[in-house]
């Protein structure tokens, strides 16, 4: 092709026809410039195409993290504080209308495990979008009002695990004073250990302290519900937008 090209070049110079000859070079620019158009539209189709395959990826990626924040949220900090609450609830029964007490080590058991605390909310699950923002690849996110919520979800998630943090009482700490717990052998329980336990049950202090927790246990069971509810949300939008 270029040999032809530079045939048709020499014969008009030879007949000397600069008018057909400039002709001929302007179409010959334009080609070239078509050509170089051509190969941009090309490239940049293929830059596209790369960049959509990469922000499905991320956003599969995402959507799985919002699936496990989801599923770690409720068992860890919803299903096990409906649990807490209950226990701490029956140990507030006793203190306002005693009962008999039909198993006495099964009774303490349930009590204390009222004192089950957690420090912060499991909000690990962010790996892909933290991946966005530390490479620069939030852009990707096409959809303006996706990303727009994302940012603002994960800051929202980021503000809700610090502010979870702050939440503690001096509950567990009282418990594990008046009833040693040993992993190894946690159905045991000495007498000593036991008539302390029952006595402090008796005590303004200690009903206090259960209320307090009780405080606890609400606001971060709260905290948690709304953490799901948000991320089925997001969830819903992401999956959405891969499809």
């Amino acid at each position: 092709m270029i040999k032809i090209f530079r045939k048709i070049r020499q014969r008009l110079l030879s007949e000397n026809k600069l008018s057909k000859y400039l002709l001929y070079a302007l179409g010959e620019i334009i080609l070239v410039v078509i050509g170089i158009l051509i190969a941009l539209q090309i490239n940049n189709w293929n830059e596209e195409r790369k960049n959509a395959n990469l922000e499905q990826d991320y956003l599969l990626s995402i959507s799985a993290d919002l699936e496990n924040l989801t599923f770690n949220t409720q068992r860890i900090y919803v299903d096990r504080f409906d649990e807490k609450i209950e226990n701490l609830n029956f140990a507030k029964q006793y203190i306002e209308a005693p009962f008999p007490i039909a198993d006495t080590l099964n009774f303490i058991n349930t009590i204390a495990k009222g004192a089950a605390s957690f420090s912060g909310f499991y909000l690990v699950d962010d790996e892909a979008y933290q991946e966005l923002v530390s490479t620069g690849n939030l852009r990707l996110i096409s959809n303006d009002s996706l990303r727009k919520d994302l940012s603002e979800f994960y800051t929202d998630m980021k503000v809700q695990g610090e502010l979870s943090k702050s939440y503690n009482t001096e509950y567990g700490n009282y418990i594990n004073a008046i009833r040693p717990f040993d992993n190894e052998n946690p159905s045991y329980v000495n007498d000593y250990d036991t008539n302390e336990f029952l006595e402090e049950l008796k005590t303004k202090k200690f009903r206090q302290l259960i209320d307090h927790e009780l405080t606890y246990a609400y606001r971060t069971r709260r905290m948690a519900k709304n953490i799901v509810e948000n991320a089925l949300r997001m969830k819903e939008r992401v999956d959405e937008e891969i499809k």
